[in-house]
C-alpha cells in the first residue's frame, strides 16, 4: 500500500509542475521501482484492471503487449519468457502485424502462446492494401490471414485489423473487392471475430473510416502524455467519434515508439498509463516490451489512479523541441519492419 501512495503523491506533484520540468523530474521516477527483484514481487502482488472491450462483453487488461518490440527480445527463447511472464502475471492482450520483421514476430508470438492461446485476446493486421493496386484484393487479404493464423497457431483471431492506415486507405476499405469484404468474409468463416483499424500519424482518414459507415469494433491510435505522432489530433478528434459509436479504442505509443530507446529518461509507466486511461474509451494501452522486467514495469503501474480530464490537458507538446524524439524516430519508424508501401502515390 505504502507504493501505491507514493505513486498517488508523485503524480499529484507531476499535475503541478510545467511540461519541461515534468519531462526533467520523470528523469528520477525509476527509483520508485526500487530492485528487480522488488519490482517482480509488485508485480506478482498486482490485479491488472480490466476495460470492457467497446460495445462487446469482452474484458481487457488495461496493459497489453505487442510483437513488433517482442521480436527484439532477440530469440525464441527470450520471447518465451516474456510471454510466459507476461500470461502469468494475468495480461490477456497481445497483438502483432502480418509483416513485422517479415513474419517472425507472429512466429515467436504463436510459439511463446501454445498452450495458452485460451488465455487471451489475439489480435494480428494485414497489410496487403498497403502494397499495389494489384495486390489491394481480398484474395491477398485472405492470405495474410491464413498466414498469420499459420505463424501464430491458432484457428481464430479475436480481432483483425487493417494496419497503419493513410491516403486512400478508407477508400480501400468501402470498394468492391475491399478490406471490409476481406473482414466480413473472414467473420463469416469464423476465423475472426472482430475488426477494426490502425493508424499512427493520420487522424482523418479514422473519420473517413468511422464516418463510411461500416461498424467497426475497435481502432489502435497514438494515445500518449508526450504527444507522441500526431496523439493530440487522435485525441481530440478521433477519441469522440470512437465514444460516440462505441468503438473500443486500444491505445499505443506512450513512449513514442516500441522499442522505447531514449524515451525511458522522458517518462515511465505510470505516467504514460495514468494518461491513457484518462480517456473511458481506452480499454487496452500497449506497451513495447522486449525484457521481462519490462514486463513487471508494465504490470505493477497498471493499478495507477488515472488522470483527470483537467490535469490531462496541461500536457502540450509545444515546449519540446525535438519533434522526432516523440515521433520514435519518425521515418525510422515508419520504414522498419512495419507495412510499407511500394508503388502507391498518397497525399
Amino acid at each position: 500500500m505504502e507504493l501505491t501512495d507514493n505513486r498517488i503523491s508523485i503524480i499529484d506533484l507531476f499535475m503541478k509542475l510545467s511540461r519541461r520540468n515534468f519531462l526533467k523530474f520523470s528523469i528520477g521516477t525509476g527509483a520508485l521501482a526500487g530492485s528487480t527483484s522488488a519490482l517482480a514481487k509488485a508485480a506478482e502482488e498486482t490485479k491488472i484492471p480490466k476495460r470492457k472491450f467497446g460495445r462487446h462483453d469482452d474484458e481487457l487488461t488495461v496493459v497489453g503487449f505487442g510483437g513488433h518490440t517482442l521480436y527484439y527480445a532477440g530469440s525464441q527463447k527470450e520471447a518465451n519468457a516474456i510471454v510466459d511472464r507476461a500470461v502469468d502475471l494475468g495480461v490477456n492482450f497481445f497483438e502483432n502485424a502480418w509483416d513485422y520483421h517479415g513474419g517472425t514476430a507472429e512466429t515467436y508470438m504463436g510459439n511463446a502462446l501454445e498452450g495458452k492461446r485460451d488465455k487471451v485476446f489475439l489480435m494480428t493486421k494485414f497489410c496487403n492494401y498497403h502494397q499495389s493496386k494489384e495486390k489491394a484484393t481480398v484474395a491477398l487479404a485472405m492470405k495474410n490471414l491464413e498466414d498469420s493464423l499459420r505463424r501464430l497457431k491458432t484457428d481464430h483471431l479475436d480481432l483483425w485489423m487493417m494496419h497503419n492506415v493513410s491516403g486512400d486507405d478508407a477508400e480501400d476499405a468501402y470498394k468492391t473487392d475491399g478490406a471490409i469484404e476481406a473482414m466480413e468474409l473472414a467473420r463469416k468463416q469464423g476465423k475472426i471475430r472482430y475488426t477494426g483499424f490502425t493508424g499512427h500519424t493520420d487522424a482523418k482518414v479514422h473519420r473517413a473510416l468511422i464516418e463510411g459507415g461500416y461498424e467497426w469494433d475497435a481502432t489502435l491510435m497514438p494515445v500518449s502524455i508526450l504527444g507522441a505522432l500526431r496523439s493530440r489530433e487522435f485525441e481530440t478528434d478521433t477519441m469522440p467519434l470512437c465514444e460516440e459509436k462505441n468503438i473500443a479504442v486500444l491505445g499505443m505509443k506512450g513512449f513514442g515508439g516500441s522499442r522505447r530507446t531514449h524515451l525511458h529518461s522522458q517518462t515511465n509507466p505510470e505516467q504514460v498509463l495514468s494518461y491513457a486511461l484518462s480517456y473511458p474509451q481506452v480499454c487496452c494501452h500497449v506497451i513495447g516490451v522486449d525484457k521481462v522486467e519490462y514486463v513487471d514495469q508494465a504490470v505493477a503501474a497498471s493499478t495507477v489512479i488515472p488522470m483527470k480530464a483537467m490535469d490531462r490537458a496541461q500536457y502540450v507538446v509545444d515546449e519540446v523541441g525535438d519533434a522526432d524524439a516523440l515521433a520514435h524516430g519518425g521515418k525510422l519508424y515508419e520504414r522498419d519492419a512495419c507495412c510499407g508501401r511500394d508503388d502507391r502515390s498518397h497525399a
